[in-house]
């Protein structure tokens, strides 16, 4: 089989490394950390954000709080470069305020990194749980589920509601004469909402994990490299003896993954 000219070659020194035990969680974040368009944000990001070595993931929280300070300290400004997304225009019209806001020059970097974080989460239709693990994307070259937290309880702040461009969560409040029996009712009726809502749609097929999801994001890294179906197969093969896996397997594999890339 001839081999295709690899045009991605280059995205494998962005690729983020995902520590989690947790299989839905990881075909979350890989699902978002190897599109192209996020990848291809991250040389930007990082220069905007003055990355100029990996934090430990252990120390991200630590460390970051500390650079915020001293650019606090040091009135470090900037400001985004709309030109890096599409959906720009949609930001201005219907969120003006944010728009406003994130295009000033006068916002310190800790504001500015934040909300272009929001943005992100925006321009690829994902919840503002994504935020903290963008961050970690971005200052670490690596994420894990300590801050990713798909099911959270929380109190939401409503005089917050519209200030940023996020993609709409379905959340069920209880109050102390709330029942099990009421929790059920309205958790189907959350569900039937994830059908029917567009700005709920992204969480509808999330909901259960791909198999070998980690497989196919193994292959997939490895065609980025260069290699071709065969060679992937037979590698695969020489390390896991107990799977017969041919270039054809490689290949519908990969079919899989760009599909879930790009949904």
């Amino acid at each position: 089989m001839k081999a295709k000219k690899n045009d991605k070659a280059y995205l494998q020194d962005f690729k983020i490394d995902i520590h989690t035990n947790n299989d839905i969680y990881f075909q979350e974040l890989a699902l978002l950390f190897d599109k192209d368009e996020f990848l291809n944000l991250l040389p930007y990001l990082r220069k905007t954000y003055k990355v100029v070595r990996f934090f430990p993931l252990d120390e991200f929280e630590k460390l970051l709080d500390s650079s915020e300070k001293g650019w606090f300290i040091e009135k470090t400004t900037t400001k985004v470069n709309f030109s890096k997304y599409s959906r720009a225009k949609e930001v201005e019209e219907e969120f003006p305020e944010f728009y406003d806001f994130i295009c000033s020059p006068d916002n310190f970097l800790p504001e500015t990194l934040d909300a272009e974080c929001n943005l992100i989460c925006y321009e690829f239709k994902r919840p503002p749980y994504f935020v903290d693990v963008i961050k970690q994307a971005i200052f670490c070259g690596a994420v894990d589920d300590t801050l990713f937290k798909p099911t959270e309880a929380k109190t939401v702040d409503f005089s917050l509601l519209g200030a940023w461009p996020t993609l709409d969560q379905v959340a069920i409040f209880i109050s102390p004469t709330s029942t099990y029996v009421d929790v059920e009712r309205e958790f189907k009726k959350a569900k039937e909402k994830m059908k029917s809502n567009e700005w709920l749609s992204y969480y509808n097929p999330h909901s259960d994990t791909t198999p070998n999801i980690r497989k196919y994001r193994e292959w997939y890294w490895e065609r980025i490299k260069g290699k071709t179906y065969q060679i992937i197969a037979d590698d695969w093969a020489d390390g896991h003896e107990a799977e017969y896996t041919t270039y054809l397997d490689v290949l519908k594999a990969l079919k899989i993954y760009d599909k879930l890339l790009a949904s």
